[in-house]
């Protein structure tokens, strides 16, 4: 199991424009624009980004259930889709931190529902360039043998693979050694968290998806890539 503390990743100037102006479905007036610039130095100081994951092998695929040598099952027809020829499955999670989820409570319990709108999108897309960076981490790991390729990343959650999944998740990576838990509700908290899985094999063999988002049929979502 492989852990990352304080990680440090390129943000982009313009973090949370592009998903705020999808959020308010068009362009954004002067008084959004200053919002944003106010609003990421507040975020970015505030992100205490962290990692972790493991790999498992997966003994066999029968129908919607994949099943690890470990004993863990992940059940739904897309996790089978996408991990059907992959030798193994990389299991993260990631997040943002606790204080990003407070300074938006906070903001959002002061009464300023336009603030709370714009650093919600800022962390939004911080936690998408997070993810990016992690990727590009967990690829390195899981591309061991010669001519082997990875999946894209799916999570419990996305489309046809049902959120209470995260439990097996958190029972084959422990995501309390980042500050991670699960609720009741099977919710990450800290709420800017990400959870899921890539899978790795013969490059000839394994799906080639190429983001989660061509499984969806919601062309309209605002998370669409």
């Amino acid at each position: 199991m492989k852990i990352f503390e304080k990680i440090e990743f390129e943000i982009p100037e313009d973090i949370g424009q592009d998903f705020l102006t999808k959020l308010m479905g068009g362009r954004l007036n002067p008084k959004f624009e200053q919002l944003l610039i106010e609003k990421r130095e507040i975020c970015d100081k505030n992100i205490s980004p962290k990692a972790i994951f493991q790999d498992y092998e997966i003994e066999k695929i029968e129908g919607d259930s994949v099943y690890f040598k470990s004993g863990n099952i992940f059940n739904g027809p897309n996790i089978s889709k996408i991990l059907k020829g992959s030798k193994i499955a990389i299991i993260f999670i990631c997040t943002l931190g606790i204080a990003t989820d407070q300074i938006i409570a906070a903001t959002s319990e002061g009464g300023d529902t336009l603030a709370t709108i714009i650093m919600d999108s800022i962390t939004t897309s911080l936690l998408g360039v997070l993810g990016e960076h992690i990727s590009k981490i967990i690829k390195k790991e899981g591309l061991k043998e010669k001519g082997w390729a990875s999946t894209c990343q799916y999570s419990p959650g996305q489309y046809k693979w049902t959120i209470e999944e995260q439990k097996e998740i958190f029972q084959m990576v422990n995501g309390e050694k980042i500050g991670v838990l699960l609720n009741k509700s099977y919710l990450m908290v800290p709420f800017k968290s990400i959870s899921g899985v890539y899978g790795f094999g013969p490059e000839d063999r394994i799906d080639r998806t190429r983001v989660a988002c061509d499984l969806c049929p919601r062309e309209n979502c605002i998370g669409r890539r």
